[in-house]
């Protein structure tokens, strides 16, 4: 299997972003509230579970910082997708099964109370939460077992290295031109006159 640099960078960022979204809408509706009957108070993702919006960001932080990371930095890179991931991932389920602690306080500051609601609605968006927690995770899995066929030369390292070698072949090219041998008798033919052109040499 191969996964390129940009698959990995765009996965990252895509997954952090349907996090980010979707944290910021309504997750549970809370209802039955002692002291307020026939009113509804809503929770967002946010409010739900607040190490959302952060793993969010530390997953497209870490999608952007793939684009320029060699081989430490893509470990650590990955294992940070991995962690939020896994914290995203784990947060949005405990929210979505208990939605009474998860929106406990915004029921508390609504009623004035410490009694919980009579009934809680959970709508799609921790399900959608759990889902960008685990594509976040299995892009840190994928960047830690692929990435490492990643090629970390950078074109202006090649630079100097191809301009060397073709000094090298140019040297070379000189001496032997210079140095007469038994063929130095023989006519030359068209490619070799060009070649000694090249040289600045008079092939005649």
């Amino acid at each position: 299997m191969m996964l390129k640099r940009r698959t990995a960078v765009l996965w990252a960022i895509a997954a952090g972003a349907i996090i980010l979204g979707t944290g910021a809408q309504t997750w549970i509706e809370s209802t039955q509230i002692s002291g307020l009957p026939g009113d509804s108070v809503t929770t967002t993702g946010n409010e739900a579970a607040a190490v959302v919006p952060a793993m969010a960001l530390v997953g497209m932080a870490a999608g952007i910082a793939l684009s320029m990371a060699r081989r430490i930095g893509r470990w650590i890179t990955s294992l940070l997708l991995l962690l939020a991931g896994a914290a995203t991932a784990w947060s949005s389920l405990q929210a979505a099964l208990d939605p009474a602690g998860a929106a406990r306080t915004q029921v508390s500051e609504a009623s004035g109370t410490t009694a919980d609601a009579g009934a809680y609605a959970v709508t799609a968006w921790p399900w959608l939460t759990l889902v960008g927690g685990i594509l976040l995770f299995l892009c840190g899995l994928a960047v830690l077992l692929f990435g490492r066929r990643w090629t970390t030369t950078r074109r202006y390292e090649a630079a100097p290295a191809t301009r060397t070698a073709t000094g090298a072949t140019g040297a070379t090219a000189a001496t032997t031109a210079e140095t007469p041998d038994a063929g130095d008798t023989e006519d030359l033919d068209e490619i070799d006159a060009w070649d000694e052109l090249s040289r600045g040499q008079d092939p005649t």
